[in-house]
């Protein structure tokens, strides 16, 4: 973990994997899940899972995260994302206010500012007549990972910063729900996803003429978890429960069965038509970002919003499906979380906790103990991402590094409530 606090040491891991990188290396900024954001909020959650050293984490947490707050007085933070936008500040500065009510000050400053771009947004922004932009409604960068924050409890937040908050989450409700109820001109989904989106040319071998995302990072499941969420917080937008419930059937309509049990591709294709085309998919990687896991949180959610004991009997299967395929096919490639064994540890003790699944509880130590098989004392910073076969970068960040690895394994071995995983739409 000292590693991680060494800034000599953490910038040489990043100009490595800006170089070694098949794709763009994201770092940088106040970014949540890339960012120093994300490194002041893994160095508090280090104060207290390690009280023996806690003062040394607290200092060092406040400094970063203060040297972030600063950093937006010359650099104003644009947008509202989860990822690197406002709602992910807002949501390290709610966690610091709750031990601590000096940051409440600031966390009401980042709210109202967060409101603001909220209500600058204009109307059926996430709507377009030939298909949106994934990272217009999903959970790293769009509406789903903001309404995510502004659902939570509102600790520390002023009066003020309490209504704020409740406007711009209502707005937010009600255009997730038009979103998710709407078609476009063509008749397609309004959620369905253009190949002009598209952020890479390999989806267009996939997906030539479209398709529905079914990934909880960037798909559907977070709409589904995040409006979960919302009406579990008292959200009472028009046709919530509604749309929820809607949601959630058509997740599970478009499932499969292995010989686990269910299980999901990472997208619905489209015809030229516009017909959606669920047959003979191969199923999605099992991971926080796409497959069953990440799904399966999210029918969790739907579930206790909507008070459905048989619809969380399914996600409760549909997660206990990914620990049997665990069992039977072994190891997960990569340590972090966004696709990898520390995403599954986390998800894991989630269904333990909350549902008292016996698999879940059983499965949970031998997870733990694969996550730790990736971490190396001879690595830069103790573990890598497989970014793709063959590829392995060092990372600091929570998304894809060593700092979510490591809050990972503080969810299951000290007694810290993980009020992070709120940024990954799973709780």
């Amino acid at each position: 973990m000292r590693r991680l606090a060494d800034p000599e040491l953490v910038q040489q891991a990043l100009n490595s994997s800006e170089k070694n990188a098949a794709n763009p290396f994201l770092w940088g900024g106040v970014s949540l899940l890339a960012g120093d954001a994300g490194s002041a909020l893994t160095f508090r959650y280090a104060a207290r899972a390690m009280p023996d050293s806690a003062e040394y984490w607290t200092d060092l947490a406040h400094q970063r995260l203060a040297a972030v707050v600063r950093s937006t007085h010359d650099t104003p933070v644009d947008e509202p994302g989860m990822a690197g936008g406002t709602a992910g500040l807002a949501l390290a500065l709610a966690d610091f206010a709750a031990d601590d009510p000096r940051y409440a000050p600031a966390l009401a400053g980042i709210d109202t500012q967060l409101a603001a771009q909220i209500a600058d947004l204009p109307p059926g922004h996430t709507t377009a007549v030939d298909g949106v932009a994934f990272d217009a409604y999903d959970a790293v960068a769009g509406l789903s990972g903001v309404l995510a924050h502004l659902a939570s409890t509102p600790t520390g937040r002023g009066a003020d910063g309490v209504a704020a908050v409740r406007a711009a989450a209502g707005s937010l409700t009600a255009e997730l729900v038009a979103l998710a109820g709407g078609r476009t001109a063509e008749g397609r989904p309004s959620w369905y996803v253009h190949p002009r989106h598209y952020p890479l040319d390999s989806y267009r071998e996939a997906f030539p003429h479209g398709y529905v995302n079914l990934g909880l990072a960037h798909g559907v499941p977070g709409i589904l978890s995040a409006l979960a969420l919302a009406l579990s917080g008292g959200d009472r937008t028009p046709r919530l429960a509604e749309t929820v419930r809607r949601i959630a059937d058509y997740v599970l309509s478009v499932s499969f069965d292995d010989q686990w049990g269910r299980n999901w591709p990472t997208g619905i294709p489209l015809d030229p038509s516009g017909a959606e085309q669920p047959a003979g998919l191969a199923p999605a990687r099992a991971s926080w970002c796409y497959g069953a896991p990440g799904i399966a949180c999210a029918l969790l959610n739907a579930a206790d919003a909507l008070g459905d004991p048989a619809l969380r009997a399914v996600a409760v299967d549909a997660f206990e499906a990914v620990l049997r395929r665990f069992d039977a096919t072994g190891g997960i490639p990569s340590a972090t979380v966004c696709h990898g064994a520390a995403g599954l540890v986390v998800m894991c003790a989630e269904f333990a906790r909350r549902t008292g699944s016996p698999k879940a509880s059983a499965s949970l130590v031998a997870l733990t103990e694969h996550l730790l098989t990736h971490c190396d004392p001879g690595l830069p910073l103790g573990v890598q991402d497989l970014e793709q076969p063959g590829v392995l970068l060092d990372s600091p960040g929570i998304l894809t590094g060593a700092d979510g690895v490591a809050l990972a394994l503080w969810a299951v071995s000290a007694p810290v409530r993980p009020r992070w995983t709120r940024a990954l739409l799973i709780a």
